[in-house]
C-alpha cells in the first residue's frame, strides 16, 4: 500500500509531466474528450520514478495520473489514461503468465475466439449507515456485490443502499495463435474485460472474433 508521502510526491511529479507536455495532448484536449492516449516511452523519458511505478503499481499509479490531470483542470470530466505503448520487458505469451504477475502490468498478443455481449457492471456502490447517517462508498472489485464492513460510529449490521454506479464492460477470451506455437503445442487461452471508452461502438470492428490483437492491461 503506498504511504501518504509517497502519494503526494507522485501527483506532484505527474502534474509536472502533464504541465510539460500539454502540447503532446493537444487533439485530446480540444476535442473536449476524457480520453488521453499516452505512449509509455515519453512517460519514462520525463520521469523513471512515474514509469517504474507503472509497471509495479499500475492500478494506483495509473489513478494518481488521471488525478493530476483532473486537479490540473486539463479535462472536466473524469480522464481515462490508455497507454500506446508498454515496454518488451512487460510482454508475455499467454502460457507464460504466472502468480507472480498479479497485479502487473503487461501486454499479450493473440487472436479473439469470443467476444460476450456489452453488459453494465457496478463499479462503486453508496450506502448510508441507518445508525449515524454517515454516506459509505464501496468499491465493487470483486464478482460478489461489497456492502460496508462497519461504519465509524461502530454500525456492523445492514446499511441502506443509496446508489449504484455502472459502467459498461465486455468479456473476450483471447487464445494464442498458431504462429506463436512451437511443435505440437496446443494454445493456451485467457479471459480479458473490457470497461468504459474499450466497449464504445467504434471498438467493435476491433473487437471481433478471429482478429488478431494486443492488449495492454492489469492482471
Amino acid at each position: 500500500m503506498m504511504n501518504k508521502k509517497k502519494h503526494e510526491e507522485l501527483i506532484q511529479e505527474a502534474k509536472q509531466f502533464f504541465d510539460a507536455h500539454k502540447k503532446d495532448f493537444g487533439t485530446s484536449l480540444h476535442e473536449g474528450t476524457a480520453i488521453i492516449n499516452l505512449a509509455f516511452r515519453t512517460l519514462a523519458e520525463h520521469s523513471l520514478t512515474l514509469a517504474q511505478e507503472v509497471e509495479d503499481a499500475p492500478e494506483q499509479t495509473i489513478a494518481i495520473l488521471e488525478n493530476a490531470l483532473s486537479e490540473l483542470g486539463l479535462i472536466e470530466k473524469s480522464p481515462r489514461l490508455r497507454f500506446s505503448d508498454l515496454p518488451k520487458s512487460t510482454h508475455l505469451k499467454i502460457r507464460e503468465i504466472r502468480a507472480k504477475h498479479l497485479d502487473k502490468i503487461l501486454w499479450i498478443e493473440g487472436i479473439i475466439r469470443q467476444a460476450s455481449d456489452v453488459r453494465p457492471q457496478v463499479v462503486n456502490a453508496r450506502f448510508e449507515c441507518p445508525n449515524c447517517g454517515a454516506i459509505l462508498s464501496v468499491l465493487q472489485i470483486d464478482k460478489k456485490f461489497r456492502e460496508p464492513y462497519r461504519c465509524t460510529c461502530g454500525w456492523k449490521s445492514s446499511f441502506k443502499l443509496l446508489s449504484k454506479e455502472m459502467v459498461d464492460t465486455q468479456r473476450l477470451v483471447i487464445e494464442e495463435s498458431p504462429d506463436m506455437l512451437e511443435g505440437g503445442e496446443q494454445p493456451r487461452r485467457i479471459n480479458v474485460f473490457l470497461k468504459e471508452d474499450l466497449v464504445d461502438p467504434m471498438m467493435e470492428e476491433r473487437t471481433t472474433p478471429g482478429s488478431k490483437i494486443k492488449i495492454f492491461g492489469v492482471l
